[in-house]
């Protein structure tokens, strides 16, 4: 007689936990308050825990409403899964590939989700749905990176105003590790204040999704563990 057994991994919380992690991280770091040359030991550190966290942040949310399509889907032993309104409507249409393929960004998926279960849809002029396409739209930048030629103030030219600095200074301090001349990105925007408000924000789009559908978010049972920044 063979016995078989079956593994079902799960990967939001641990993006999650990772995006928190190097949150605080960043956050110990910053604890010198020392401006110190960009290619330091504690520098690299500090760069790589403010990038890291705005991909794990973004990565999370992508995980988490992946796997509730997947669970609709596919139907494992998961109590808060069936708690969804329209739950085969779901996965019939995961089955169906949408939103399954690439072809969907991640906004859509929350938003077809909550259209299937006939929900009341999000505010996308309002908070936390805009902040979140802010930190969507960072994490591809550093993805995809492109160089660009910036000016910073300090010199003879006028400083230039990138399209983040208009749309991001303002909603979290500023990295203090870097020189008051640099240009705001990407030196001034990656430090703990935007780690911690990339994950914030995609908890509270997360929270502000699960209470429209109306189930509690598979998140909930770490959120004291992890969501203490």
């Amino acid at each position: 007689m063979s016995v078989s057994i079956e593994f079902r991994h799960y990967l939001s919380i641990a993006h999650l936990s990772a995006a928190a992690l190097f949150a605080s991280q960043c956050r110990a770091l910053e604890a010198t308050a020392v401006v110190t040359p960009f290619d330091s030991p504690g520098r690299r550190q500090h760069n790589a825990f403010a990038v890291s966290a705005v991909i794990m942040s973004t990565a999370f949310l992508e995980a988490t409403v992946n796997e509730l399509f997947a669970d609709c889907a596919e139907d494992p032993p998961r109590p808060r899964v069936h708690a969804v309104a329209s739950k085969g409507l779901l996965g019939r249409m995961w089955m169906r590939q949408v939103p399954r393929t690439a072809a969907y960004s991640i906004l859509e998926k929350y938003e077809i989700a909550l259209e299937l279960n006939a929900s009341p849809s999000m505010d996308r002029g309002a908070w936390p749905y805009q902040d979140v396409k802010l930190l969507i739209e960072l994490r591809n930048a550093l993805i995809h990176f492109e160089p660009e030629m910036i000016t910073g103030s300090g010199g003879t030219l006028p400083p230039q105003v990138h399209k983040f600095e208009k749309r991001l200074k303002g909603k979290f301090e500023e990295n203090p590790l870097t020189g008051a001349g640099n240009p705001f990105y990407p030196d001034k925007l990656l430090g703990a204040g935007c780690a911690e408000w990339s994950v914030r924000s995609a908890v509270a789009f997360a929270d502000d999704f699960f209470e429209k559908l109306g189930i509690v978010a598979p998140y909930e049972c770490a959120r004291s563990i992890y969501l203490s920044i």
